[in-house]
């Protein structure tokens, strides 16, 4: 079987080239497809100092390149593409990806695509290339979408894998450079979320909820801690909610002591679990006693109307009593909110505002994400409202590659009709980070600036919160022009 190249392009941001995380779903992929004696390289063009001249070097004799594809690495894995196909035509172009799993006729019709692999795609790719290699009935092949006489095939959806069919990370495959810098370990217990958040990928893609076995788990840990190179690192179960299941988790927690493998890790919960009767005070001591430092939540908003809307099914009481039951067995709770969602008006996001106050008032310890603006994905009744209230989303690669041109992730909310202050969802992360939180973690993070610009920032920021006065938000427009962090 010919080598195929998995590839992570870089991101449309101002944020650190070489960071400090790894592409799970990479190598998840890489570990399916080696076990299965398919010859695998991945390129992190993200956090590879030099992926180009490694990219020159592996692109002689490969057969497939395998693009992973999130709506603000469109820019880069257009460039990537555009040299691949100059540097050896003869390779398959193959996209995937969240981007292309919602936008599979519009990527496809793109010159330098070849085929698409829709949702996950490790016996997506695995089958593709024994059809490439032998019969070449493509049609066979659920998950891959593909260009035949000028036409395009889009295949049936593919059945998720059980997490028994999919390897325990190979991190022999991963560049020693981005295992050595990692500031946390990434690995996964489980994929999907039995919830209905009308917002999430999850929930549109009908991602059910799957899980490795406690045993399996403790396994995974094991190899974790064998590698010199994560030496005294912590480890974050990169689940969409590793919790679904209690007995699981407390099974987890109490081999983790038993078996004397205690080690730092965090992962994500919900904050309507704490109101289980299940979820007793002994069972998060023993989360703590198992080195679990961190639990993040998905909050989303203090507004009872818009957790109503996007059916997160969580109240502003529970997520309050999580953080006070988290800081009561001294585990870091941390939320992440979000604004500009159609219909939201001003006093939905300033009851979101005194909401994260409510939560910073309690401690100090209390870690704020966001609110980050909303982004619109279709499969959601909140997608067709978008759509009802005059947006129109960029058609083909090159207009979404133009639209998130010299934005630091996703569209901006100056694109969406619905939002009524652009200025306000634009920047309210940045006022969040360093206005509503201490003045210590504000000049703490990880921006890179001059440290008196940073402290004046903070001070503005800090004001405009207090205040709730966001209008006219020129620092925060000069910081995102010029500083990089």
């Amino acid at each position: 079987m010919r080598k195929i190249i998995l590839i992570n392009p870089a991101f449309n941001t101002v944020k650190s080239k070489y960071d400090t995380s790894l592409s799970v779903g990479l190598l998840c992929i890489a570990s399916y497809l080696h076990k299965r004696q398919a010859p695998v390289k991945i390129i992190d063009c993200a956090r590879q100092e030099n992926w180009e001249s490694e990219l020159e070097k592996e692109l002689p004799d490969a057969g497939y390149a395998g693009l992973s594809v999130m709506t603000s690495q469109i820019p880069s894995a257009m460039q990537i593409a555009e040299k691949i196909r100059k540097s050896n035509p003869k390779i398959k172009l193959i996209w995937g990806g969240a981007h292309v799993t919602f936008f599979p006729k519009e990527t496809l019709e793109n010159k330098l695509v070849d085929f698409i692999v829709l949702n996950e795609g490790e016996e997506t790719l695995m089958e593709y290339m024994k059809e490439e290699e032998g019969a070449r009935q493509f049609s066979k092949v659920n998950g891959l979408g593909y260009k035949e006489n000028g036409k395009i095939f889009i295949n049936p959806q593919r059945a998720l894998l059980p997490m028994s069919e999919i390897p325990l990370p190979n991190w022999d495959l991963m560049p020693l450079e981005i295992l050595k810098r990692l500031e946390l370990v990434p690995t996964h217990t489980s994929r999907g979320c039995p919830h209905r958040c009308s917002f999430c990928i999850n929930a549109i893609t009908k991602n059910r909820w799957r899980m490795r076995d406690a045993k399996e788990v403790l396994k995974d840990i094991e190899i974790i801690r064998s590698k010199p190179y994560f030496k005294g690192k912590k480890i974050r179960f990169w689940d969409e909610n590793f919790f679904v299941d209690l007995d699981r988790a407390r099974e987890i927690a109490e081999l983790m002591v038993s078996q004397n493998m205690v080690i730092p890790w965090e992962t994500t919960i919900r904050a309507d679990y704490f109101s289980r009767p299940e979820l007793t005070e002994e069972f998060i001591s023993k989360l703590r006693k198992s080195g679990c430092y961190l639990l993040s939540f998905g909050a989303e908003s203090g507004s009872v109307k818009i957790l109503k809307k996007i059916d997160k099914d969580i109240t502003k009481e529970e997520i309050l009593n999580s953080a006070k039951r988290c800081l009561g067995q001294e585990i870091i709770p941390q939320y992440s909110f979000m604004v500009g969602l159609p219909g939201e008006q001003r006093e939905d996001m300033d009851q979101t505002m005194n909401l994260i106050d409510g939560l910073l008032k309690l401690s100090g310890k209390v870690q704020i994400l966001g609110p980050q603006a909303f982004r619109p994905y279709p499969g959601s009744p909140l997608y067709q409202e978008c759509l009802d209230a005059g947006w129109k989303a960029p058609q083909g690669m090159e207009e979404w590659a133009n639209a998130i041109k010299n934005e630091m992730s996703f569209l901006t909310p100056y694109q969406f009709p619905w939002v009524k202050d652009p200025d306000l969802v634009s920047s309210l992360e940045a006022y969040a980070r360093f206005g509503a939180q201490s003045l210590k973690s504000a000049l703490g993070s990880t921006v890179t600036s001059n440290k008196f610009l940073k402290f004046l920032f903070a001070l503005i920021c800090k004001l405009r919160w207090k205040l709730r006065f966001f209008k006219w938000p020129i620092e925060y427009k000069l910081a995102k022009k010029y500083v990089a962090g």
